[in-house]
């Protein structure tokens, strides 16, 4: 899909990798942008400075807690009818909490189901949308057993297996919307976990390279993935396709007198 005068919702948009999303969408051609976030003051100076750089009115900002679920639902309605219609979704917010695991579950996955089931709603063909695209944010987490984040790396393997579902042409011959995944390498780690993670200091250096990174890696996959496919952002290098299985692998015989 071409960005250019496309409608786009952007969650976890007020700063790090959702406010380069918004920033790469608007350099590309955007028409206008929801960002929703639950740092208000955050997410006001974004829309200003967005505003300032590309034009008045291009990025509008709404305070929601996705966790939040009927508030949740009220925002991206909302955003819809800003905006006058949707073609490109983002669901970017996420949190890493290994204490708390229910408050990353809801941010993580719930949030994520609830935003493209919406999406999917008021996108669809067979209800009279146009189509469009929806890119869920993973992780390189939710490709590889993180020993260190293991409720995290569940939520973001969720994400995957989700999204890929959805994409399936079950869905979306009826639908005509993409289900697309970007998986990011680790950006913000707590620092309780941070130093037990023995490659640290290679998952952080250069942040704003590889953040920017991952924002141009957005505006590829939009463009040229195809539906149901996962991409990886790493290094801040640029984006790749990996293969996963749509079978089971093949089952080994065992020789249980062995």
């Amino acid at each position: 899909m071409q960005i250019k005068d496309k409608r786009v919702i952007v969650t976890g948009a007020a700063s790090d990798v959702g406010l380069a999303f918004s920033r790469e969408l608007l350099r590309n051609g955007a028409l206008m942008i929801v960002m929703i976030d639950i740092k208000q003051w955050i997410g006001e100076q974004a829309v200003e400075s967005l505003n300032n750089e590309f034009g008045r009115k291009r990025t509008v900002f709404l305070c929601c807690d996705v966790t939040n679920n009927s508030e949740f639902d009220t925002k991206l309605k909302e955003a819809i009818n800003i905006l006058g219609g949707l073609d490109i979704l983002i669901n970017n917010a996420g949190v890493i909490n290994e204490i708390d695991f229910s408050k990353a579950i809801d941010v993580n996955v719930t949030a994520v189901i609830r935003g493209t089931l919406l999406g999917i709603q008021q996108m669809r063909k067979d209800s009279g949308g146009k189509g469009g695209i929806i890119v869920n944010i993973s992780s390189i987490a939710g490709l590889r057993a993180v020993s260190q984040l293991p409720v995290y790396s569940a939520t973001k393997h969720a994400v995957v297996s989700f999204s890929r579902s959805f994409a399936q042409p079950y869905h979306y011959e009826r639908t005509n919307v993409k289900v697309i995944v970007l998986c990011p390498d680790l950006i913000d780690i707590p620092e309780d976990i941070s130093q037990n993670i023995s490659n640290i200091n290679s998952l952080q250096n250069d942040r704003h390279h590889r953040v920017e990174s991952i924002a141009h890696g957005l505006i590829y996959v939009i463009r040229c993935a195809q539906n149901g496919s996962v991409w990886i952002s790493e290094d801040g290098k640029p984006v790749f396709e990996v293969q996963l299985p749509d079978t089971l692998p093949q089952k080994t015989e065992v020789d249980a007198q062995n």
